[in-house]
């Protein structure tokens, strides 16, 4: 890349983050993802507090619900990026966006960038639920905070896969309707059947997004972490639950972060638009 383009570059990868954090707000699609965020912190510890269920300690309590943030983080994740590259293939204003003096990289860097804020800022909004309970009952200074923001570093991880992914499968559609559905459907479902199907079998998931995912609550342990088998008979039925290490955990999501946002990028690059 010729260094005297950098400026520009910079210039037009902040313009389309700009943009795309503008189509977040215009289309309604953050403040709704907002509000089923909010909707579910309040209900959660609402419940919480009415039953006072609060764990054995404050690092419980936090282990508790982030124990719950994957699920919520592939939705969030897959309502952001499920069309992020097919809205420019499916109308003819993605048309005229792509024969603009930009490079496609620096419009789908952008678009990367704002969907990860709008999709970090919301995961965070449940940890600030989980700070809020964890003083409510045990007070401020018993709030694990070393922990929570090794967890926070985590999340941040797990979005930044997610997305990836979510970018990947939208790369292969034209219309963001389609996209869309489709990315949610293989993101939310897909990881969740997978992971049910192999409790019958002896084969570890560290192929699963969601496995990986599990390494958001494992600071709040206190314990070593390691991968841990869990064998459970029921019915005559063997079923097997795993855990991952931290850093597996870690290293499974930025496979993914790296891998599908580098064949998102080729995908993008060369795919035909038509006006």
């Amino acid at each position: 890349m010729n260094l005297d383009d950098l400026p520009a570059s910079q210039d037009q990868w902040l313009t389309a983050v700009r943009r795309q954090l503008r189509f977040y707000r215009k289309t309604w699609r953050f403040v709704g993802l907002l509000g089923f965020v909010l909707l579910v912190g309040v209900a959660g510890t609402a419940v919480s507090i009415a039953y006072n269920d609060a764990g054995t300690s404050a690092s419980d309590y936090l282990s508790s619900l982030t124990g719950n943030l994957p699920t919520f983080g592939i939705i969030v994740c897959a309502f952001i990026g499920g069309d992020a590259i097919a809205m420019d293939f499916g109308s003819g204003t993605g048309y005229f966006m792509l024969v603009l003096p930009v490079r496609r990289i620096v419009l789908l860097l952008g678009r990367y960038t704002a969907a990860f804020l709008a999709s970090f800022a919301l995961l965070l909004v449940f940890f600030a639920f989980g700070v809020f309970g964890d003083a409510w009952f045990y007070g401020v200074a018993a709030v694990p905070w070393l922990p929570l923001v090794e967890s926070i570093g985590l999340t941040a991880l797990f979005a930044l896969a997610a997305l990836s992914t979510a970018f990947f499968f939208s790369s292969f559609f034209r219309s963001p309707a389609v996209s869309m559905v489709v990315t949610i459907l293989v993101l939310f479902l897909g990881f969740i059947i997978l992971d049910g199907a192999l409790t019958v079998t002896s084969v570890e998931p560290w192929f699963s997004l969601l496995y990986a995912g599990q390494a958001i609550a494992l600071p709040f342990e206190g314990q070593p972490h390691e991968t841990v088998l869990q064998t459970m008979g029921r019915r005559g039925l063997t079923l097997h639950t795993w855990s991952p290490f931290i850093w597996e955990g870690a290293v499974i999501m930025v496979a993914y972060f790296v891998a599908f946002l580098v064949i998102s990028a080729v995908l993008y690059q060369y795919k035909e638009s038509k006006g």
